[in-house]
């Protein structure tokens, strides 16, 4: 207990120690761009990430948008539906019962290896004995845990696909016909990763990063987004917050529209 709540406080000090910064310049070795928009983004081959046979391409433009064009907007925003997720130790225990092999660890639920529905296993996954057990998504096939410096650790069981393909479906906005979704990754201490999915034979697969393309066209991160909307399937909106302070968060506001295929 004392050492998760040490990880906890930790974290959270670090993280709003890095925000008061959100808002200054990334320093790069090239110069930013000036156009309003970037298109033709793709993903980009991870170290250890599980990727789709083919690439898949899709195009995005991001615009800084104003105050009152955000407000505006939300006007149009849709219901976000939360995705139904398990979160009781015994009924998990249950359900993943020689799938997940979880270890009784007090007031944790530690894992110690994940026997996948394709057959694989996560073998001898780095720092897999660090993690403690989240949340399952049932619908999703997707176990959640939380590991050092409470960063965000996702498996799908279905596939074995990780985290920066899998994300934390605790924390999506997705798009009114359930086509596209904003998901995310804390990656502890500091910021989130940020990207987009399309929903492809009854699963969501990562189709574009955000926070390459945001940083380079704007020389800023991309460290935390709040107020995240769809307006329709191709239309994102966020804020982005740039300070924290008692009286309400400082914001930067921006569009995101998916222009095509």
């Amino acid at each position: 207990m004392k050492r998760k709540l040490f990880k906890k406080i930790s974290a959270t000090i670090l993280l709003s120690m890095f925000l008061v910064s959100c808002g200054q310049e990334v320093k790069t070795n090239t110069a930013p761009e000036t156009k309003d928009t970037i298109n033709n983004k793709t993903i980009e081959e991870q170290p250890g990430v599980q990727s789709n046979p083919t690439p898949v391409k899709t195009e995005v433009q991001i615009e800084k948008i104003n105050a009152q064009q955000f407000a505006s907007a939300q006007q149009q925003a849709k219901v976000n539906k939360p995705v139904e997720k398990i979160t009781d130790f015994k009924l998990v225990q249950k359900q993943l019962a020689g799938i997940v092999e979880f270890a009784a660890l007090g007031d944790y639920l530690g894992v110690k290896k994940i026997n996948f529905r394709n057959g694989t296993t996560s073998g001898d996954k780095d720092q897999l004995d660090e993690c403690s057990f989240q949340a399952y998504f049932p619908a999703e096939d997707i176990l959640l845990l939380e590991c050092g410096h409470t960063t965000d650790r996702s498996f799908d069981l279905s596939t074995g696909k990780e985290t920066y393909d899998t994300g934390n479906p605790g924390l999506v906005t997705t798009s009114p016909t359930g086509k596209y979704r904003l998901n995310k990754v804390f990656e502890g201490q500091e910021c989130f990763e940020h990207f987009l999915q399309e929903k492809k034979q009854n699963k969501f697969q990562k189709i574009v990063e955000l926070n390459k393309p945001f940083e380079k066209q704007f020389n800023k991160w991309l460290c935390v987004v709040e107020k995240e909307f769809w307006t329709d399937d191709f239309t994102l909106y966020f804020g982005l917050v740039t300070r924290y302070k008692e009286e309400g968060n400082e914001y930067e506001y921006y569009k995101v529209k998916i222009t095509g295929q």
